[in-house]
C-alpha cells in the first residue's frame, strides 16, 4: 500500500501506517469527544474530552494491530511469508505474500484474528469490571448513575469496540475474516478453491451492497457521518470482493501453463556501455518494449527500464551510458518451467513489469505483464492446452 510510514518491527513483522490513518484518528477523536464521552462524565472540560477521545481512538488502532498480528504470526508459522502490516482508514491489512496452502491453513489464519479481538474484549471487560465495579454500565448503552473516570471510560469503549470488531469480522463476506472462513469451509468440502472463492466473493459483494444501501438510508435519516461510514465500508467490501473474483478467474485461466508458454523468446539486449539514447531509440522505441535486458560478454548484468531512464535528463541521453542508470543484478528472475500463475504473482508481489527467464543461468527469455495479458487474450480465443506458445 503506497503512502505508508514505516513504524518498525513487531515479532519480526514490519508495521506501517497509511497517511489516511491520521484522518480517521482525528475523526474518531472528534466523534468520541462530541457524542460518546459526555454521556459517561458530564463534568470534564472540552480539552479533556478531546484528549481522552484521542487516547481511546489511538488504542482502538492498537487493538486492530493486535488483530492483524494474530493473522500474520499464524500465517508465518504456516510457512507463508508476511510482507508486513499496514494500518489505514478502514482498519488494518496483513500483507501475506501467498495464499494459504490448503483449507485448514486458510481457516486457522482467518479465524485467529477475530479470536484475538474477542479475547482482547474479554480481558478489557474484566479489567473494566474490576476497576468500575458493578455500578458501572456493562455496555456504552447502559445508564450511567455515577460519572466514570478516564480509565473506566476508555476501558468501556475498548472492550465493546473489540467485541464489535471481532463479530463484524466474522460476517461471511469476503474479504472479511468470516468470508475467508466461509471460503475455507467450501474449499474443504468441494476441493475447489475457484468455486469457493466465487461463492465467498459473491457474499462479500452482496454484503457490500447492503451496507451501501444502509448508509444511504442513514444519510436520509439525518445521520450523515454514520451513513457515509457504512457506505464507505460497503464500497470497500464490494470492490475487494470483485477484485478477488477477477484474480481467481485469472489464476484459473493460467492453470496448467508455464512461463515458457508466454515468455518472449530472444528478447532484445543491449551492452552496458551503450548510450541511454541508443537504448531509447533502439529496442524501446522500435520494438515497443518497456525494458531492455543488459548483457555483457553473454552474461546478464542488469535491466534498463523506462523508470530508470526517467532519472536521466534528456539532454544527457547521448552521453550517459546504460551502465550508469540500469538496475543491476541480482534481479528477480523466473525459470521456463515455473507456473505462469507464479510468474504473474511474482511480478505483482515485487511491483515490477517484467522479469528475465533463465535456464541454468543462461538467458532464454523475458516475461512481462503485457506478455501474460496477450497470452490470456489469445488463450480465450484459441483455447490452448499446453504446448509451446511463446512470443517471438
Amino acid at each position: 500500500m503506497g503512502s505508508t510510514l514505516r513504524l518498525g518491527k513487531i515479532a519480526g513483522i514490519d508495521v506501517g501506517i497509511h497517511y489516511s490513518l491520521f484522518l480517521v484518528l482525528l475523526f474518531f477523536s472528534w466523534s468520541l469527544a462530541r457524542d460518546f464521552l459526555p454521556g459517561l462524565n458530564a463534568s470534564w472540560s472540552t480539552p479533556t474530552y478531546w484528549a481522552v477521545g484521542f487516547l481511546a481512538a489511538l488504542l482502538l488502532f492498537v487493538s486492530v494491530l493486535v488483530h492483524e498480528l494474530a493473522h500474520s504470526v499464524v500465517a508465518r508459522a504456516s510457512g507463508i511469508e508476511v510482507g508486513g502490516i499496514t494500518l489505514f482508514l478502514l482498519g488494518g491489512v496483513s500483507n501475506l505474500k501467498a495464499e494459504a496452502k490448503g483449507p485448514r491453513d486458510e481457516f486457522v489464519i482467518s479465524a485467529v484474528g477475530p479470536a484475538a479481538s474477542l479475547a482482547l474484549a474479554g480481558l478489557l471487560f474484566l479489567a473494566y469490571r474490576v476497576i468500575g465495579g458493578e455500578a458501572a454500565p456493562a455496555t456504552p448503552f447502559g445508564v450511567v448513575t455515577v460519572p466514570l473516570s478516564v480509565v473506566e471510560a476508555v476501558l468501556l469503549y475498548l472492550w465493546f469496540i473489540n467485541l464489535v470488531l471481532g463479530i463484524f469480522n466474522l460476517l461471511p463476506a469476503f474479504p472479511l475474516d468470516g468470508g475467508r472462513i466461509l471460503r475455507a469451509i467450501i474449499w474443504a468440502v468441494t476441493g475447489n478453491l475457484s468455486s469457493a472463492t466465487k461463492v465467498a466473493a459473491g457474499s462479500g459483494q452482496a454484503m457490500g451492497i447492503l451496507l451501501i444501501l444502509l448508509g444511504v438510508w442513514q444519510v436520509l435519516q439525518g445521520n450523515l457521518v454514520g451513513g457515509l461510514w457504512f457506505a464507505l465500508i460497503g464500497m470497500f467490501l464490494n470492490r475487494s470482493a470483485s477484485t478477488a473474483r477477477r484474480e481467481m478467474k485469472v489464476q484459473t485461466s493460467l492453470r496448467g501453463f508455464g512461463v515458457k508458454d508466454a515468455m518472449r523468446l530472444d528478447p532484445p539486449t543491449i551492452d552496458p556501455d551503450a548510450s541511454v539514447s541508443s537504448a531509447v531509440y533502439g529496442p524501446l522505441v522500435q520494438q515497443g518494449t518497456l525494458a531492455v535486458l543488459v548483457c555483457e560478454k553473454g552474461s546478464l548484468v542488469g535491466i534498463i527500464s523506462l523508470s530508470d531512464i526517467k532519472g536521466v535528463p534528456q539532454h544527457r541521453w547521448a552521453l550517459a551510458t546504460v551502465r550508469e542508470c540500469m538496475t543491476r543484478t541480482p534481479l528477480w528472475t523466473l525459470k521456463p518451467d515455473d507456473e505462469l500463475a507464479h510468474g504473474l504473482e511474482m511480478l505483482g508481489e515485487h511491483s515490477i513489469n517484467q522479469a528475465p527467464v533463465l535456464e541454468e543461468g543462461r538467458l532464454v527469455g523475458l516475461l512481462s505483464k503485457a506478455d501474460i495479458a496477450q497470452f490470456m487474450r489469445l488463450n480465450s480465443k484459441l483455447d490452448f492446452r499446453g504446448g509451446r506458445f511463446g512470443l517471438g
